[in-house]
């Protein structure tokens, strides 16, 4: 992301999800993590838009993985569970986001999910994750 450097701006939420294969379908809606608010961008050779959300993008516990596009920052599968379970139709995938966490949760090591929630108070959604992936047991 050029205005923000590429070590500013970190993919989340479900584009995070869809990168680490637990969202079935492409997506029209990219979500990317930036240390200031800025307007959502339209792409023009197809119906999908970039929405940015204002994150410490520092706070994130982020990984670079590689892409088609090149290599970009993503979030680890803790992180994007967290995120999901905050803002499930944040990137309006919400029927695929149950089954992401549930994935991502079982991918996921536990101790890691409570050092992060903690400090982003991210607990609720801890909480909310668990106990959507204990209800479809």
């Amino acid at each position: 992301m050029a205005i923000y450097g590429s070590d500013r701006a970190v993919l989340m939420g479900v584009s995070a999800a869809r990168l680490l294969g637990v969202t079935p379908r492409a997506l029209s809606t990219a979500v990317v993590a930036v240390p200031a608010q800025y307007r959502p961008i339209a792409l023009s050779d197809r119906r999908a838009t970039v929405r940015f959300v204002r994150r410490d993008v520092d706070a994130l516990d982020a990984e670079r993985v590689p892409t088609p596009l090149g290599a970009a920052l993503v979030t680890t599968p803790e992180q994007t569970l967290l995120d999901l379970a905050r803002r499930p139709s944040l990137g309006n995938a919400e029927p695929d986001v149950r089954a992401a966490i549930a994935a991502l949760y079982r991918r996921s090591n536990p101790e890691r999910l409570t050092e992060l929630a903690g400090p982003q108070r991210l607990v609720g959604a801890l909480r909310r994750a668990a106990s959507w992936v204990q209800g479809e047991r």
